[in-house]
């Protein structure tokens, strides 16, 4: 058979992409090379969704972002995806001011009636009006709070905060739960749209071979070869009017590998720069955590350092951001754990380690867990979504960090904005199986006891066996914390 369109690359975009073609009648299928989906950056991340305030104004990136916000609290009902709506804190802390030192005079600093932060112009609290002032370009209703205020929504924080910005859209989702429902609900529509055959839309394990593929620009056919992991085994050809390179950090290196083999696909205008992300992970004592993400005053680099509470009671502090050549080391580094213990010793004013081997100085027995992601950071400051209408090839590159904020956002404008421009659909075949109600998510106290009692890491959900990939939910429900308790 002859698809409208192949995605390659099983993480939450990928998946956003898939779904969103499904819904709007395309035949369409995912590839993932490896045996598990969300398996590298979308495994590796926060878990905050995010509503584009440190994206460039005017970039892809925010308009993404804002059109996928105004629409995951009614994916996440519909789909029974847990989250907190919760909003975040940027917060101004003294260790952020490098040459301005923050006083408690009454001409910097002084509070009005609603015991809302008012600043002076040229305070250090100027980079609080300046994110505020961002925060409502960029859509949020923002406001500016006090340290008194501050404290009295987080009272485990430490008491030397300076004041923050109240953004109140973001939001806390378990991580893997979220690309999941994507999973489930792309194969329930796949079901109705491969006319009756029995193909799984999604298939792990398969890797492209981009340097043996072809396209015939005539017909306007890709033959697509990909190949099982395990060795021996024979080569599959995909036909499909369209490719979707959808692979993260590697999407440059699979243009470049498309562009040696079709004269109509340019060459990469950007080039990945790996960016590695390294979290903590704390058990929360006696229940004191953060309902609110904490984040410090972003910069054009970095939104810094977050900390704030899974949906399962435990307590992470990250990511860092640092620039490396590798696409895949991912070892934990112990110089930066010390940063990222350090940094939460000073958020809530009480000693915090770095390490959970009992022999060293460093030695916390709250630490459940540590990771490392490594995010698909490009040369360019906005996402690099590009159209080759010749040879009918997308890539979706450069998502750096925002992948799960703006993952419903890139889904619709991928498939409406530019797969439409090039596959046509008639009226009847776009309104098939987009009407489709989805099935929701089991609830996270049975997934929890059948993720226990299997004992392998997986689930089943819908026929389909699931490994549980991203850390912060497995160690949620290893500890059988939060709503892993309950499954409220």
């Amino acid at each position: 058979m002859i698809y409208d369109t192949v995605i390659i690359g099983g993480g939450v975009v990928g998946l956003s992409i898939l779904r969103a073609s499904l819904q709007a009648g395309y035949n369409a299928i995912l590839l993932e090379r490896n045996p598990h989906l969300c398996n590298e950056a979308s495994g590796r991340n926060s878990g905050v969704i995010c509503t584009g305030v440190d994206a460039p104004s005017g970039s892809l990136e925010r308009a993404l972002i804002r059109d996928s916000i105004s629409r995951v609290r009614e994916f996440c009902v519909e789909h029974n995806v847990p989250m907190r709506e919760c909003g975040s804190l940027v917060c101004l802390w003294p260790w952020d001011e490098h040459d301005n030192i923050i006083t408690d005079d009454e001409d910097e600093k002084k509070i009005d009636d609603d015991n809302t932060l008012v600043t002076k112009p040229g305070s250090p609290d100027d980079k609080l009006e300046r994110v505020l002032q961002e925060s409502l370009i960029a859509g949020d209703n923002a406001t500016l709070l006090s340290s008194e205020t501050v404290l009295n929504l987080e009272p485990s924080l430490s008491s030397h905060c300076r004041g923050a910005v109240h953004i109140p859209g973001e939001i806390v989702v378990d991580p893997w739960l979220f690309p999941l429902a994507l999973s489930t609900h792309a194969r329930e529509l796949g079901k109705q749209s491969i006319h009756g055959q029995n193909i799984d839309v999604i298939q792990t394990g398969r890797e492209v071979v981009m340097d043996s593929s072809s396209f015939n620009t005539e017909e306007g056919i890709w033959n697509l070869v990909t190949r099982r992991c395990e060795k021996d085994s024979e080569d599959v050809v995909f036909q499909t009017k369209s490719i979707i390179n959808s692979v993260g950090v590697n999407s440059d290196l699979m243009q470049k590998s498309a562009s040696s083999v079709v004269r109509n696909i340019n060459p990469p205008t950007f080039a990945a720069r790996p960016r590695r992300g390294q979290y903590i992970v704390y058990s929360a004592p006696q229940n004191e955590f953060p309902t609110r993400p904490i984040q410090p005053v972003p910069t054009e680099r970095t939104k810094g350092i977050f900390v704030y509470s899974t949906l399962y009671n435990q307590i992470v502090v990250g990511p860092t951001a640092k620039d490396q050549s590798s696409r895949t080391d991912d070892e934990i580094e112990r110089s930066v754990a010390k940063e990222l213990a350090a940094h939460a010793t000073r958020v809530f004013d009480r000693t915090m380690g770095s390490s959970i081997i009992q022999s060293d100085t460093d030695f916390d027995p709250t630490i459940v867990g540590e990771y490392v992601g490594i995010r698909p950071g490009t040369s360019k400051r906005d996402y690099q979504i590009q159209l080759h209408c010749h040879a009918n090839f997308i890539t979706v590159g450069g998502i750096r960090s925002t992948g799960l904020s703006a993952s419903l956002g890139i889904g619709r404008h991928v498939v409406q904005s530019l797969l439409c421009s090039i596959v046509s659909r008639s009226e009847e075949e776009s309104t098939s199986v987009q009407q489709a109600s989805p099935t929701p998510l089991p609830d996270v106290e049975s997934l929890v006891e059948q993720y226990h009692s299997r004992g392998d890491g997986t689930v089943n959900v819908a026929g389909h066996d699931y490994r549980v990939t991203h850390p912060l939910t497995r160690m949620g429900w290893d500890a059988r914390t939060g709503i892993a308790s309950s499954g409220k």
